[in-house]
């Protein structure tokens, strides 16, 4: 007569280590949770301190950028580290997700949001080439410097995903809200505030430093439930 062996351990095991996620897991959540929570505040900072310009034509850009040099570096610091903040910390999104439901949106959706995010933050260089562009050559060699540079062939492929940031950021909300974790109300959130953004751009700087904080409160939203998550974690 042959015996098979118990199979229970595996599977008490499995359950274990269900009910007490890995330190590295619950520091993910940690960080995360904190990068989604400033990240925000640091990106309406930097609309706050962006110097205002007259238009959204390139002559006024380069004009602003030069006209307080001091500035235009706080507001370009401001929002270089809200990026990256934004970008690495949306990663932590799906480790909200219980289950199948939701999760490929959210994972497709925070990788494209990453990718979004930390590209812009590599373009706030510009500013500080733009600034002294302004301050040390006629305003017409400047304008024809940022043009040159903007008609560069493969810049496409650094600043065209830009739209991800957007694009990912509704597909992660969307994920969220398929898994019970967020509402969808919070998409309709973000597109308003990011349309107020664009809008107003940097000719108002308050207007759009409040836009900021009514689009991105979702980022805030997603940090706080992974900052909950870490906390019962360790109880």
């Amino acid at each position: 007569m042959t015996t098979t062996a118990p199979i229970t351990e595996p599977t008490q095991t499995a359950a274990r280590e269900a009910a007490h996620p890995t330190r590295g897991s619950s520091t993910l959540r940690l960080v995360g949770g904190v990068a989604l929570v400033v990240g925000p505040l640091l990106f309406s900072a930097g609309m706050l301190t962006s110097p205002p310009q007259e238009s959204f034509s390139d002559a006024d850009y380069i004009a602003a950028l030069s006209r307080d040099l001091t500035m235009t570096q706080i507001s370009a610091l401001f929002l270089h580290y809200a990026n990256v903040l934004i970008g690495l910390g949306i990663l932590a999104a799906p480790s909200l997700v219980r289950g199948a439901r939701g999760m490929r949106l959210v994972v497709l959706g925070s990788l494209a949001t990453a990718l979004g995010f930390v590209n812009v933050s590599g373009m706030l260089l510009s500013d500080w080439w733009n600034s002294a562009a302004g301050s040390v050559l006629e305003p017409a060699q400047a304008e024809a410097v940022f043009a040159h540079v903007k008609a560069a062939s493969l810049l496409p492929f650094w600043d065209g995903t830009e739209t991800l940031s957007t694009i990912g950021t509704i597909m992660v909300l969307a994920g969220l809200a398929r898994a019970g974790v967020l509402g969808w109300w919070t998409i309709a959130l973000l597109v308003t505030g990011v349309a107020a953004l664009i809008v107003l751009g940097s000719t108002l700087p308050v207007l759009a430093a409040g836009a900021v904080l009514v689009g991105f409160a979702p980022f805030a939203l997603i940090g706080m439930r992974l900052l909950q998550r870490h906390r019962l974690e360790g109880r």
